[in-house]
């Protein structure tokens, strides 16, 4: 029973983290707490994250891994950028709203590592986990929408937003987005009855938070993962479960948009006309709800701070210590998440990161096909395409690194 327990010690430590995001989140949420608080919790998460480490390293549970080398270069390269970033104490503990800086960078680095020293049977237990995280801000989400027992809620013009735990309806989106890719990857795979009719509910009701929440960054990363999905399932021959599920997100989007309880229609058709526009040369700063304006003088900067960036979170401080200006206010970050890298980060970080997210999604995607395990991946992928589009923040982003970490296998040498 000892030695069992001991095996566990791993796994019961990476739930221990799900759910200090998951508390922590609430009671940010709520005002109990500041989030500069919130994210103090990350930087003892990472003393212990180290402090595992070294007694894998001093026990010799180390099992190299290619990845390794990326991690480490990461952290060097964000220790580098914050020695000269614009304000090094900002780049330490992240901008104000935020706080994603050096200590919050290199949790999540070393919670990757952990997480990818996990045992086979365990990592559908860290995905239960993360599905009952996303459960109950999806019901948080829900009760925030239809106005149900008095929970905190965001009005922007009279809007009721369904942001969950987070602070916003985009992070919302994401965190619908991740967990709703478990949940259909894990209807893909399953031969149980019982556990497709689960997975097959989780889908409907967390396919209805990603909708409320209104993100068209996340409906495009659901909608790739599908597509993707249909090579593996064609390889499966599970071509009916496919189709199913096909016929399932759009129903339940038609039911949510005939209801006006979404705009994803207007969205769309606005997004259509901008890209005809651009098609044809003609340049509007609102397109995008400002990003073309927004990507466009932030690549104008980048070779300023090509080498080690303007410091990690300094992206408010970009033009000469002020901020980019939007129509209504300004930004603090790129709204791209391989562009923040870039410019606060430097080109040699960005290569690093671009180096580790391949390999792990290379080898990700060879051991999804050998070992018939879709629902590691499809997470990955829809997460990296909404990061286009939208901002990494500390409520979420972790569950991506959790996420990143599980596709890792130890046992083969890569």
């Amino acid at each position: 029973m000892k030695g069992k327990t001991k095996d566990k010690l791993l796994l019961i430590y990476i739930i221990i983290n799900l759910f200090y995001i998951l508390i922590g989140s609430y009671i940010t949420l709520n005002e109990y707490i500041d989030m500069k608080v919130f994210s103090y919790g990350y930087i003892v998460l990472l003393v212990i994250n180290i402090l595992i480490i070294l007694i894998m390293f001093i026990k010799k549970k180390y099992k190299k891994n290619i990845i390794d080398i990326f991690l480490v270069l990461i952290i060097i390269l964000a220790i580098i950028s914050t020695i000269f970033a614009y304000m090094p104490e900002k780049a330490l503990y992240g901008e104000w709203g935020r706080y994603e800086g050096l200590f919050v960078i290199c949790y999540y680095m070393t919670i990757l590592f952990l997480t990818s020293f996990l045992k086979k049977e365990d990592r559908k237990k860290v995905v239960y986990g993360i599905l009952i995280f996303g459960f109950i801000q999806c019901m948080y989400a829900f009760a925030q929408k239809f106005n149900l027992f008095n929970v905190y809620t965001k009005f922007i013009k009279g809007y009721r937003c369904t942001t969950g735990f987070t602070q916003n309806r985009n992070f919302f989106g994401t965190l619908m987005l991740i967990c709703n890719c478990y949940s259909i990857g894990l209807f893909i795979d399953s031969k149980k009855k019982l556990e497709n009719i689960i997975y097959f509910i989780l889908i409907i009701i967390l396919s209805i938070g990603l909708y409320l929440s209104k993100s068209l960054a996340c409906l495009v990363g659901l909608a790739f993962v599908m597509i993707i999905l249909i090579i593996y399932v064609k390889k499966k021959k599970n071509l009916k479960k496919y189709f199913i599920l096909i016929i399932t997100l759009i129903s339940v989007f038609l039911i949510i948009e005939s209801t006006s309880l979404t705009t994803y229609f207007e969205d769309i058709n606005t997004t259509k006309t901008e890209v005809k526009e651009i098609v044809k040369g003609n340049f509007n700063d609102e397109f995008g709800s400002g990003r073309i304006k927004l990507w466009k003088e932030t690549f104008e900067i980048v070779p300023k701070y090509l080498l080690h960036g303007i410091g990690i979170d300094n992206f408010g401080n970009i033009k000469n210590g002020k901020p980019i200006r939007g129509l209504i206010s300004y930004f603090d970050k790129a709204h791209n998440e391989y562009l923040q890298v870039l410019v606060t980060m430097g080109i040699f970080s960005l290569i690093s990161y671009l180096c580790l997210h391949f390999i792990i999604i290379k080898n990700g995607i060879k051991n999804t096909f050998k070992d018939k395990e879709i629902y590691l991946i499809l997470p990955v992928i829809g997460y990296l395409i909404q990061a286009q589009f939208n901002i990494s923040v500390i409520e979420v982003a972790p569950l991506f690194y959790i996420g990143l970490g599980l596709l890792i296998d130890r046992d083969k040498v890569n």
